[in-house]
């Protein structure tokens, strides 16, 4: 049984489009979007695609791990992970940007707009918890701390104290910082095709075409919450879905079929419903890690 419309469309050229995903959003939604698939033609590859249809590099690489990244070919059918489940401990009014999935979710009163991230390196990490937008800047001068220009002076590349606004700045036109210290930005970037990786010195940085329209609805004084939530799980018309994408170290803890199955049963009894899960699609959700909510379950009753 499939719950969720997919589209295909006969050309990424035809179809492509950038435009952000926006949704309507009620305190109960869970699941919002629908999953397509693209045709490819000769020169197209998932960089490209994922440029073109407003996702990561991960998390279309992830969707489809079967085709060949930079060489898909001709006529290939790619699927486009544009469905996702709305992470549990995402903000009901502010920001949210779940790492494990490289992808932000901007809540504004009925409206839910998400879309994805670049994320800090594994020896730059990008910091979880809450904080607030303290400055918004147009054009911003960029200044590397003293530990990033290093890095570069090992490479031996020479950085300048001050970067000034301009095609060769990595905060892109817009950014705005948190107030967290260390000074951690979100941003745009003259290089997107980083969006959807682990390449930042910690900032998170968006397309340009996102960071725009984030920027111009973001007040100083807003919420942002930073998570770590690679499992997710969630009801729509009646049925549960379930997704899963690889986690940021592969030594976490959770990161385990005996860690999903207790969620999946706490889930169910914290929600009061009653299903027979499918155990052989759960094991194959869990291995696969695709990051796309998959349907395990219809409710058969609910308790009291």
């Amino acid at each position: 049984m499939r719950v969720f419309l997919f589209f295909l469309c006969t050309s990424s050229y035809i179809c492509s489009s950038h435009a952000v995903s926006t949704f309507d959003f009620h305190q109960n939604t869970e699941i919002i979007g629908k999953t397509q698939t693209v045709k490819t033609v000769y020169e197209d590859t998932l960089i490209d695609l994922a440029r073109a249809h407003n996702l990561g590099f991960t998390e279309i690489v992830s969707a489809n791990r079967s085709v060949n990244k930079w060489l898909p070919g001709e006529g290939t059918t790619v699927l486009l992970p544009k469905a996702f489940i709305v992470p549990s401990n995402s903000l009901k009014e502010g920001m949210t940007i779940n790492l494990a999935e490289y992808r932000g979710f901007y809540a504004d009163g009925n409206q839910l707009i998400t879309f994805p991230v670049g994320i800090g390196r594994m020896d730059w990490t990008t910091p979880l918890g809450i904080s607030k937008v303290d400055l918004k800047l147009e054009n911003p001068s960029w200044y590397p701390p003293a530990s990033v220009r290093q890095e570069y002076k090992e490479e031996g590349i020479y950085l300048a104290p001050v970067v000034p606004a301009g095609p060769d700045n990595p905060l892109g036109k817009l950014a705005m910082r948190l107030d967290i210290p260390g000074g951690y930005f979100i941003h745009g970037t003259n290089k997107p095709d980083g969006v959807g990786m682990q390449v930042s010195h910690g900032c998170i940085r968006l397309f340009p075409e996102d960071i725009k329209l984030i920027f111009s609805l973001t007040n100083i004084g807003m919420q942002v919450k930073i998570i770590d939530e690679p499992f997710k799980i969630g009801i729509l018309e009646n049925h549960i879905f379930l997704e899963i994408h690889e986690t940021l170290t592969p030594e976490d803890a959770n990161n385990s079929y005996k860690y999903i199955q207790s969620m999946i049963e706490n889930f169910m009894i914290h929600r009061r419903v009653v299903a027979t899960i499918d155990w052989v699609k759960v094991r194959e959700i869990f291995e696969k890690k695709t990051g796309v909510p998959t349907l395990i379950a219809e409710i058969s009753s609910k308790t009291t």
